[in-house]
């Protein structure tokens, strides 16, 4: 490979304080991407600038061989484009508190409101139409451009690309990383000898192997020794899943519990005394934390030197570099099309398993068959997928009604419809699709 590569990177979402300064110092410490142009996209020019203004600060610092340019016009961005990094919200909180309280009005219960349930549903229909339109736009601007989306509801969002458009796309959750940080303090050993084979659904990831690379061991059965006696106070509903299923989830309780029945319940009926974790308290004060930090850097008050020695613990800069230098490399979590990977789930649903980049190519790695169990709680929720992309391309209530009434956090016809409707008005300013 030449000693700089020339890729056009092209970032949506470029304004978040949270994430793009943490992107820009893995580009920085991938030295196979100097010579590369990031396009830092968002519709917010103010934060844009703010974001703009500390990315060419952190590479100034850096000495990187990185040029960062920003715009409010996608359209501009694009053409050329080799990377396009997807990772957009609309109006976050406070729509996500409304995800959470119209349900609850009519007696559903949410782990999280997220991704699953009642909220999962309406995040996906103010999500999917314009993530759509980018990937259309690469399709037309920038058709050899590799898409990598950061965005959530993943899953859902992933299955409306690949039913209505034709790009190359990845979808990336930094989950497993999580996970396998659970199953180092469990098992008092580092990540880096864990050979660990993980498949599902985003958020909805079963450990099918855990291997210690070195030694060869199975250690499965040590897990399913530990758990029960070395219970996490974010891992009680994954203890007891692990207990009746046999299988470890990757993911912790507040995620996994967005699936499921009786999902939100974790906490109360097994730790009554567990002081309620208020996550919409905790995320205000974390992103709080983080725009101090941001205007401290740009004042020069915190060091950008230090800054830049973490690397985020996202793989999406290895990824790229992986890319463009034609190597070879396994990864454990790709959101991509189940081209066969998990061989008892639906041939055109999204999945998450194993990925492998072999310099242009990618693809997934195949795990084989999910228990039966494990298999029709993920095929239900692909067919509620494949409803919500529906609903949200096409306005289609009857979709949206019918992914409603197959969610298993809803417990009966009568109110997924009620609930449906309230949700359907008070969304109206962002889903103009369904009142044209």
């Amino acid at each position: 490979m030449s000693e700089s590569s020339n890729k056009k990177i092209v970032f949506l979402g470029g304004g978040s304080t949270q994430f793009t300064p943490t992107l820009i110092v893995d580009f920085i410490l991938t030295r196979e991407l100097y010579g590369s142009t990031i396009v830092l996209v968002d519709i917010d020019e103010k934060k844009l600038e703010i974001t703009t203004k500390l990315g060419r600060r952190l590479i100034e610092v850096g000495q990187a061989d990185l040029k960062l340019e920003s715009t409010t016009d996608r359209l501009a961005a694009l053409p050329g484009a080799d990377f396009v990094i997807i990772s957009v919200e609309i109006n976050r909180f406070p729509l996500w508190k409304m995800d959470r309280s119209i349900p609850k009005q009519f007696a559903i219960e949410q782990a999280q409101g997220e991704n699953g349930g009642p909220g999962g549903l309406f995040h996906a229909m103010r999500q999917i139409p314009g993530i759509v339109e980018i990937c259309q736009d690469v399709e037309r601007l920038c058709p050899d451009a590799l898409v990598l989306n950061l965005a959530n509801p993943m899953s859902r969002i992933m299955q409306a690309v690949e039913d209505y458009t034709n790009i190359k796309y990845i979808g990336l959750c930094h989950e497993i990383v999580d996970g396998n940080n659970y199953l180092s303090s469990l098992l008092d050993l580092p990540t880096e000898r864990f050979h660990v084979v993980a498949a599902g659904l985003n958020h909805f990831t079963w450990y099918l192997k855990i291997f210690d690379k070195e030694t060869g061991e199975d250690l499965y059965p040590k897990v399913r020794e530990l758990v029960p006696t070395h219970v996490h106070r974010d891992r009680l509903l994954v203890a007891d899943l692990l207990r009746l299923t046999g299988y470890l989830c990757v993911t912790s309780d507040s995620h996994v519990g967005e699936y499921l029945p009786g999902g939100h319940i974790w906490r109360a009926e097994w730790a009554p005394d567990m002081e309620p974790f208020d996550f919409f308290s905790y995320y205000e004060v974390y992103l709080q934390d983080i725009d101090k930090q941001m205007q401290a850097l740009i004042a020069g008050e915190y060091p950008a030197e230090q800054f830049i020695e973490k690397p985020s613990g996202e793989i999406v800069a290895d990824i790229i570099a992986t890319t463009v230098g034609g190597r070879e490399k396994r990864y454990e979590a790709f959101n991509l099309r189940n081209d066969g990977y998990i061989v008892n789930l639906p041939p055109d649903c999204i999945v998450e398993v194993p990925g492998m980049i072999d310099g242009d190519n990618l693809g997934g790695e195949i795990v084989g068959p999910l228990s039966p169990i494990l298999a029709e709680w993920c095929r239900q929720q692909t067919v509620i997928h494949r409803l919500n992309a529906r609903a949200a391309m096409e306005g289609d209530r009857q979709a949206a009604l019918e992914a409603m009434l197959l969610d298993p956090v809803v417990p009966d016809r009568f109110t997924a419809e009620k609930c449906l409707d309230a949700m359907l008005e008070a969304h109206r300013e962002y889903l103009p699709r369904f009142f044209a």
